[in-house]
């Protein structure tokens, strides 16, 4: 807002300036005519942002903390994959999905399961299962006790 005030208040002045310093004639009336259009777009130019058909990223990112909702969608996400391995695998476990926001989109950057130790032989098997499914970054192994 500070710089709209200072280049408005600057163009005006410019133009006091300039239709000051010009002669009398044709000349100063088409100078004229030309430094107040220049006011205008600049005293209008606020009113160009409402038209813009897209919002920017960092518009985009004041309406909600992509931190909080990331934690939150990790957090949901892992539980989900917990019930689906113990689903389809029978096997206790602990899941971890990590998720980051990239470009306005929240995506999976990893995925770490830990076994309890009687399951160790799933490993092979949950890896897969993980790696079909479109996971990457993945982790799977038997925690010792």
């Amino acid at each position: 807002m500070k710089t709209y005030l200072l280049a408005a208040a600057g163009v005006i002045f410019l133009s006091v300036m300039v239709s000051m310093l010009i002669p009398q004639g044709k000349l100063n009336k088409t100078i004229t005519f030309i430094m107040r259009m220049a006011c205008i777009f600049v005293l209008i130019q606020p009113l160009a942002g409402i038209f813009k058909l897209e919002p920017s990223e960092n518009e985009i990112s004041d309406f909600y903390d992509a931190e909080y909702v990331c934690s939150v969608y990790s957090e949901n996400q892992s539980k989900a994959l917990e019930s689906a391995l113990n689903e389809k695998f029978n096997a206790d476990c602990e899941c971890s999905v990590e998720i980051e926001h990239d470009n306005g989109k929240f995506v999976v950057n990893g995925v770490e399961v830990v076994l309890e130790e009687k399951y160790a032989n799933l490993t092979q098997e949950i890896y897969a299962y993980l790696e079909e499914a479109g996971y990457i970054n993945i982790s799977v192994y038997a925690k010792s006790t």
